[in-house]
Parts: structure tokens; sequence; C-alpha cells
């Protein structure tokens, strides 16, 4: 029985033995497949990042063509709007040599409407603004240039003088004029500031557009003296309300923007002897506008209503005499009994 079992176990064991190898042999298999699946997905996990990757830096490629694409287009336009003012500069150039050459004035071959003072390069951050708002709308009214041609109205609107919401609704002109008006702090009292405005709306109202109407809108003593139109000066005096002393300005040319605004901004002053209040009223028609009373209106197209004092006078006496000269010996009566007190002004958020 014993010799039985041991043959049994003989016969048995080579194929425990094959069986165990197998077993080892498919244990090593699933290892290696094992492995074989996280390398190739470490492998795909990594080239999913160089795709994502790559597709990034070709969207960031394609943003930074579409920007210089774009950037392309907005030189081309401005190079184009360049090519115009260069256009109309040269013209202009041209026909001024030719006024040279013939020894005329530019008033005396165009209409005094058309004959607009002859400026230098912006001496001053308000000649900078002006002498380039007027440039481009002119360019844009006589060459229809601009897709929207803004409105001149007859009257400028001072709300920009109370208002300061970028949302405003107030006309370009009437706008850029009262934020310069505003920017200077010295010009403190109501009448000072709507007469400043109102003589630099219409100036520049009238360098725009250069019609007859627009043209005798401007008070007579603010228009061009010959000098203005045959020399070359700084567009700061043209808004110098005395025509002698624009002369003067013109011909002594060491006098400059910063020395003569300086005395000159918180010593000029318009004699009106009523309610500060009643130069102004209110309107309202289809939107609320505050435009200048017309008795004021009338009152400031005097000349010699406007004067000047204080430092100015101790500063520059040779200007503050010629100022003088264009004072009444008598005062103008102001017609005062069908004045109306205007509407409060409104409290206007800032």
């Amino acid at each position: 029985m014993a010799s039985s079992t041991s043959r049994c176990d003989v016969a048995t064991s080579p194929k425990s033995a094959s069986t165990q190898e197998l077993e080892r042999k498919r244990a090593r298999d699933r290892k290696s497949q094992k492995a074989m699946r996280e390398r190739t997905k470490r492998s795909l996990t990594h080239l999913s990042q160089q795709v994502a990757q790559l597709t990034e830096a070709l969207a960031g490629q394609n943003r930074e063509k579409n920007e210089l694409y774009n950037r392309f287009l907005a030189v081309s336009e401005e190079n184009d709007h360049l090519r115009i003012q260069k256009a109309a500069l040269q013209l202009r150039l041209l026909e001024n040599g030719k006024a040279l050459k013939t020894c005329s004035s530019s008033s005396m071959t165009l209409p005094p409407y058309e004959s607009i003072p002859l400026n230098i390069s912006p001496t001053c951050l308000s000649d900078q603004i002006l002498q380039t708002f007027v440039e481009s709308r002119w360019e844009a009214h006589t060459m229809q240039t601009a897709s929207h041609i803004p409105s001149y109205p007859e009257k400028p609107d001072l709300t920009a003088l109370f208002d300061s919401r970028p949302n405003r609704v107030v006309d370009e002109t009437s706008s850029i004029v009262g934020d310069i008006v505003k920017s200077y702090t010295e010009i403190d009292t109501l009448p000072k500031k709507i007469g400043v405005h109102f003589i630099m709306y219409n100036l520049m109202k009238w360098q725009v557009l250069r019609t007859k109407s627009a043209f005798e809108a401007v008070p007579e003593w603010l228009r061009p003296e010959p000098i203005q139109l045959q020399q070359r000066h700084a567009a700061w005096i043209d808004r110098v309300p005395w025509p002698r002393l624009r002369i003067y300005l013109i011909e002594h040319g060491d006098i400059k923007f910063d020395e003569f605004a300086a005395a000159y901004s918180s010593s000029f002053n318009i004699e009106w002897p009523y309610d500060p209040d009643l130069v102004i009223i209110t309107v309202t028609k289809d939107t609320e506008n505050i435009i200048i009373n017309p008795i004021y209106e009338e009152h400031i197209t005097k000349l010699s209503n406007w004067t000047v004092e204080g430092v100015f006078r101790a500063k520059f006496p040779a200007m503050a005499a010629i100022v003088d000269s264009y004072r009444n010996t008598t005062t103008d009566k102001i017609v005062t009994e069908n004045i109306r007190d205007p509407d409060p002004l409104p409290r206007y958020a800032i």
C-alpha cells in the first residue's frame, strides 16, 4: 500500500511543477501587461498635455496675428487720414505761397468769412485741443470724410459748464469749450465764464464752418485784424477780445502764453451790475438746456463792458492802457424791464 502511494506522488510531481511554472508565467505576464498599460496611459497623458499646450500656443499665435492685423488696419486707416490731411495742408501751403508771390494776403483773395487767422503750431494745451478740433472738423465738414458730421447750434449750450457727467447730452463744440473754461479756476464768476464760453464757441464755430452766417455771429471786435491773416502767431492771441491788444501781442512775440494767462485769467472782468444768475436761462424743449440770456449776450458784445484790473495792470501797464482805450465815456444803459428770473439751476450729479 505504501509503495502504491509513493508511485502516485512520483507520477504527479512533474505536473505540479509545470502548473506552478505556468502560474508564475501568468503572473509575470499580468505584471508586464499592467506595466505596459501604465506606460501607455502615461504616454497618452503626456501626449494629451502636449496637444493642449500646442493648441494653446496656436490660439495665442492666432490672437497675436489678429491683433497685428487689426493694428495694420488701424495704421492703414490712419495713414489714409494723414494722406488726406497732407493733401489739404499742401493745398493750403500752395495757396499761401501764391499769395506771398503776388504780395497779396488771403483776405484779398477770399471772402472775409473764409479767411481764418494764420497760426503757428500749438504753444499750450488749450491751443492743442482747439486747433486739433478745428482742423479735424473743418476737414470732415469740407471733405465729408466723417460718417457723422456734428451739429453746430446757433447758440452755445452752456450745460457743459454745470454738468460734469461724461454721458451729458451737449453738442461737441459747447462741450469742449465748456471743459476748457472750467479748467481755468481763476475764471471764478458766472458772468466771466459765460462771456468767455460765448466768444470761444462762436470763434471756433466760424473757423470750422467758414460760412457767412457763422462769421457774422462772431462779435465784430473779435474778427481777425489784417495782421492776424498775414503773420503767423499763437492761436490763443485770436481769443483776446481787444483788436489792438491782439496786434500788440503779435508784434511783441516775446510775450508767452503762460506769462500772459497767469495775469489775465484772474484780472479780466465783465461789468454786469445785476444778479449774476440773470446771465443764463434754462430752456426745456426735447431736453433741458442752459443758454445765455439774450440781454446779457447783447451786453457782452459791447467791448466797453470788458476790462482788466489788478495783477494785469501792474504787470502789463502798456496793454492795460490799450484796453482802457476801448472804454466808453458814457455808461451804456441796459434794458432790464423784461428780464425774467430763470429757472433754478438744476442740481446735476457729478
